[in-house]
């Protein structure tokens, strides 16, 4: 679940450390990581399974899509690129979840690019004991929200964009009966003293074996030496 990266529309809490084309950059630049890596770590040879990706867009017809960055073809060709339609945030995953089918659906958005790859590995054996599973940001969201099938029970009365997302997404579960697993918490990327600490994590980390993080570090840190 993405918006399209068009300057003074995505990252605005960025823009003033970074330029609104900048910060289009920059949410494109993790957009990107976020859908290369999990090809890399969710699709990995020798699973019986593979999993279907979807990049779902808000207010872009699919054929028509203007965008600072390549998205879901060419060099992408696993994505399918469909359209979020109108709604909050919780109507649209709602749409999405139904228009891929329903079923069992993990959904991700772009803010917490660096999310450790056993996390995301988790992902393909948690749900065999829970109907749903959330993995919690520190600033009250979530970095991932997955189910075994539709749960609209978990995307109303929600307020999006607040740091009462993940509480009340858990107490929506405890009212509806569901059994929510807890995925590990991480870091995501709302303003410019986030974006400083993604920066340190990923000039601390060895990313040797994820080349996409490594990318991603040289594509931020050539933004921001631009911003300067």
């Amino acid at each position: 679940m993405a918006k399209r990266a068009v300057p003074g529309r995505v990252k605005t809490r960025l823009i003033g450390a970074l330029t609104p084309k900048q910060t289009a950059f920059a949410h494109a630049a993790m957009r990107d990581c976020v859908m290369d890596r999990l090809v890399q770590i969710l699709a990995a040879d020798g699973e019986e399974k593979k999993p279907a990706f979807r990049l779902a867009l808000d207010g872009a017809e699919v054929h028509d899509v203007q965008d600072v960055g390549p998205i879901g073809e060419g060099d992408r060709p696993s994505w399918r690129l469909i359209d979020q339609g109108e709604g909050d945030l919780g109507e649209r995953i709602a749409r999405v979840w139904e228009a891929v089918g329903g079923g069992s659906a993990a959904f991700f958005g772009v803010d917490s690019p660096d999310v450790p790859a056993e996390s995301l590995r988790r992902l393909a054996s948690v749900l065999d004991d829970a109907d749903a599973a959330v993995g919690p940001t520190d600033d009250g969201g979530y970095w991932c929200l997955a189910g075994r099938e539709p749960l609209p029970a978990l995307l109303r009365g929600i307020d999006w964009g607040t740091s009462r997302v993940y509480d009340q997404t858990r107490s929506a579960a405890r009212r509806a009966g569901l059994r929510l697993a807890e995925l590990p918490a991480w870091h995501d990327v709302d303003d410019g003293a986030d974006l400083d600490a993604l920066l340190a994590r990923l000039t601390d980390i060895q990313t040797d074996h994820e080349p996409h993080l490594r990318r991603l570090r040289d594509r931020l840190t050539a933004i921001c030496k631009d911003s300067t």
